[in-house]
């Protein structure tokens, strides 16, 4: 890696919330990718995509809070539910700005919460998984 990369990821990790929620993006990317991909090469149905689709945010949220209590090195639930409750935002976010299709029913929020606890339970496990 070049130096200035090297840098850059360093002064990212200062900031585990930052860092995780950058992580879980990259994820969500690369999952939105190969679901798009298998979407339109493969044979998958509607009601399977929206279902692969829940399951490769909820594995970025994971994989972002894991990485953010790894950073962190305290307070896992903490970090981790912060990445989840981030991640929920920034997609509510863009889901309005882009679509407007978010509504503050029960079931709206009742998605940001199991995001949030996603997060959480992902910080338990990373932290726990620090050397």
């Amino acid at each position: 890696m070049d130096l200035t990369v090297r840098r850059s990821m360093r002064a990212l990790r200062r900031f585990p919330v930052l860092y995780g929620l950058a992580w879980s993006l990259f994820v969500a990317a690369v999952g939105t990718l190969f679901l798009s991909l298998w979407a339109h090469f493969g044979t998958l149905s509607a009601n399977r995509t929206v279902l692969m689709a829940y399951i490769v945010h909820c594995l970025s949220i994971l994989c972002g809070a894991l990485a953010a209590s790894r950073a962190a090195g305290e307070r896992g639930w903490y970090y981790g539910g912060l990445v989840g409750l981030s991640y929920a935002i920034l997609m509510i976010l863009i889901g309005v700005i882009v679509y407007n299709t978010f509504s503050l029913d029960p079931s709206g929020l009742f998605r940001v919460l199991v995001m949030a606890l996603i997060g959480a339970f992902g910080g338990i496990i990373g932290i726990n998984t620090t050397r």
